[in-house]
């Protein structure tokens, strides 16, 4: 199995998530992606939120809180480990370049989410809180 690392942010409004979707037949992901070469985490995620939501967050704003692996979707043979952070919450979001749409969610939202973000938002549930 090949192995994908991400880095992902978690950001909380009213007891609901942020997810975010690449395209119109995809499920919906935590914001973020895969790290690239010679990359560190943090730096993956300040890239990643501004290309998707043209956001700005700094290192110290990103505060680890959980890390999740499990089947990538839509990728046989492929595994994903999830690097969660917890990021401020933004007053206003914009549709970057890299994403289709995103939502705001709850576990109720469970079709339209990944599986193993699905995963992730029932075992850490305290994050809606």
């Amino acid at each position: 199995m090949a192995m994908i690392i991400c880095a992902n942010a978690i950001m909380i409004k009213a007891g609901k998530v942020l997810l975010t979707r690449e395209g119109p037949d995809k499920r919906y992901y935590f914001p973020g992606g895969k790290v690239g070469d010679g990359e560190s985490l943090r730096q993956t995620l300040h890239r990643e939120l501004r290309e998707e939501l043209d956001l700005q967050v700094t290192a110290s704003q990103m505060e680890p809180i959980f890390t999740i692996t499990g089947p990538a979707y839509n990728q046989p043979q492929h595994v994903v480990t999830l690097n969660c952070f917890s990021v401020p919450t933004p007053t206003e979001l914009h549709i970057g370049m890299e994403i289709h749409d995103y939502r705001w969610c709850t576990l109720e939202d469970a079709p339209l989410i990944a599986p193993v973000v699905m995963v992730a938002l029932q075992e850490h549930a305290d994050i809606f809180e």
